[in-house]
Formats: C-alpha cells, sequence, structure tokens
C-alpha cells in the first residue's frame, strides 16, 4: 500500500476543517479512511522575545496560512491538490518514517532539481 506523507496550506483553520470533514467518517463522525492528518496550524515565523524577567517585549510573527499534514494511507486525495506545498524536506514536522522522508526528499528534487537541497554545495577537500 501506498503511504505519503503530504503537507498543506489552507486561508485559515476554517478551511482546513472544511477539507478534514470532507475525508471518509462514520456516522459518528469518526475518520474511516485511515489518514493520519495534524493540524500545524499557523506556523511560527519570528518567535517572540522576551526580557530577562520574562515579560513578552516582542509577540511571534506567525505565517497568515493554516498548515496541515497528511500522511495518506493510499494516494493522496485530488480534491487537496490546490492546497499542497513543498517546504524544504521535510518542514517543521514528520511523521517519523525514515522511509517517508526519503519518499517525501526524492518527490520533492524531482519537482525541485535546481534547489540547493537538492543539489548541496560540494566540499573542497584541503
Amino acid at each position: 500500500m501506498t503511504r505519503l506523507t503530504r503537507k498543506y496550506e489552507f486561508s485559515n483553520e476554517a478551511a482546513a476543517d472544511t477539507a478534514i470533514a470532507a475525508l471518509p467518517h462514520d456516522k459518528g463522525g469518526n475518520l474511516t479512511h485511515g489518514h493520519n492528518v495534524v493540524k500545524l496550524g499557523n506556523l511560527i515565523i519570528e518567535p517572540a522575545e522576551y526580557d530577562d524577567e520574562g515579560n513578552e517585549t516582542k509577540s511571534a510573527v506567525l505565517s497568515e496560512v493554516y498548515a496541515v499534514d497528511v500522511y495518506w494511507s493510499g494516494e493522496a486525495l485530488a480534491s487537496w491538490e490546490p492546497y499542497i506545498v513543498w517546504p524544504t524536506p521535510m518542514g517543521i514536522h514528520n511523521f517519523g518514517s525514515s522511509s517517508q522522508r526519503d519518499e517525501y526528499a526524492k518527490t520533492y528534487c524531482k519537482l525541485h532539481p535546481d534547489s540547493e537541497y537538492c543539489n548541496p554545495p560540494k566540499k573542497n577537500k584541503s
């Protein structure tokens, strides 16, 4: 069975919830599809700053989009395709499987063959 880790961005949590709610559920509202869905939320772009006494002096800056990761049990749904993003492997979250990290990185490099991640600078031997 194909298992794929994919990353998505939605305009807000409500939009993410709508996409998640469209996944197969039983009559009790429990997911029945076998996919793992992790709502990461608005990711931190710049962390908050604090003074020596622990008082916040600058608020954190959050992304304007709402992040969701899915570990698909089978192929990813086409309805989620408009929301897919490809952060440099693997972003801030992964599902822990080295085979999934490898599959994501391979697909990332197929889609972004000129990226520095896929073409790291060669170290000079001195």
